[in-house]
């Protein structure tokens, strides 16, 4: 009997989580993804709380993740909010920009070792964490965030007019941090 190893695992969690959060968009259409949930709360969501703001979001943060943590920072924020200005608020290009950050995001673990799972790796605030827990942590916010589209779906109908720019979200809240 062949045993799975832990990167494997850690691999089929984050394809899966992936999956899920595909399949929550599928169908979307543009006017869906431009519609907000008005906030009732003071909590901050990392997002607008559109499908399209919450696409871009997850989308970013896994390019960060995966440049920061594997990839000695190729990207940084400035650059993540100028490609995602460059497409936003179109539909269509944010669902590609979700999966070409899900292959930059494997791509960047792909080698990594059962031994290094436990070798720190930069976070996008400056931290260090084990590299387990970063892929962890991105598999997580994919699941979380699928849930969130679910309950998006059902709650608002369609807009005509576009969500805020997540681009100026990211130089708001991320403009600060050692990864800018």
């Amino acid at each position: 009997m062949r045993s799975t190893s832990n990167v494997e695992i850690l691999r089929r969690a984050a394809e899966s989580a992936f999956s899920e959060l595909t399949n929550s968009i599928d169908g979307v259409t543009e006017p869906q993804s431009w519609a907000r949930l008005e906030q009732g709360g003071k909590d901050y969501l990392h997002t607008d709380a559109s499908i399209l703001g919450i696409v871009l979001h997850v989308a970013s943060a896994k390019l960060m993740y995966a440049s920061a943590g594997f990839r000695q920072l190729e990207l940084n924020w400035r650059s993540v909010a100028e490609k995602v200005e460059a497409i936003e608020p179109n539909w269509e290009r944010s669902v590609e920009l979700h999966h070409e950050a899900q292959a930059y995001w494997l791509r960047s673990w792909e080698g990594i070792t059962y031994e290094e799972l436990e070798s720190e790796c930069p976070t996008i605030w400056g931290a260090t964490w084990p590299a387990w827990r970063v892929i962890q942590a991105m598999t997580h916010h994919d699941a979380y965030h699928a849930g969130q589209i679910a309950v998006l779906r059902y709650a608002v109908s369609e807009s005509s007019v576009p969500p805020a720019s997540v681009a100026e979200d990211i130089r708001e809240h991320c403009s600060s941090l050692p990864t800018w």
